[in-house]
């Protein structure tokens, strides 16, 4: 099964909250990595935002980098998904852009799930995992 990894892995994987968290996360990043894991091009934008501001920007990429070559795939998003977001605007006004690009993904047969712990996908009626 292939899965679509949101900004909220990458970023509890780089600063879990606590021991437990980091072996859970670890352990569900690296199981997910054995199937097919995704990461829309937006994730990357919202991991330098908010790891950028922690650690740096060049620290940043460098560990989206390192995640690469362990084998996360980019997606670049394209018109089909830009539109598939807008429509999932239109029937959850407050949900973030952001999210309903990641969503499209689910929703466009690319992925079968999301792995997140924010209930806006549930309100979208995308099927996440998280730890």
């Amino acid at each position: 099964m292939t899965a679509v990894a949101d900004s909220r892995l990458l970023l509890t994987l780089e600063f879990p909250p606590n021991l437990g968290a980091k072996v859970k996360i670890r352990d569900l990043f690296e199981k997910e990595l054995r199937g097919r894991l995704l990461a829309p091009s937006i994730v990357l934008t919202e991991f330098i935002e908010h790891a950028g501001a922690k650690i740096g920007e060049e620290a940043a990429k460098t560990r989206i980098k390192l995640l690469k070559d362990m084998g996360l795939q980019i997606v670049a998003l394209d018109e089909k998904c830009a539109m598939t977001a807008g429509s999932l605007l239109l029937s959850k006004r407050n949900t973030p852009v952001a999210d309903t690009l990641i969503a499209s993904l689910v929703k466009n047969g690319l992925a079968d799930y999301v792995i997140t712990d924010d209930t806006h996908f549930e309100a979208l009626g995308i099927k996440t995992k998280w730890i």
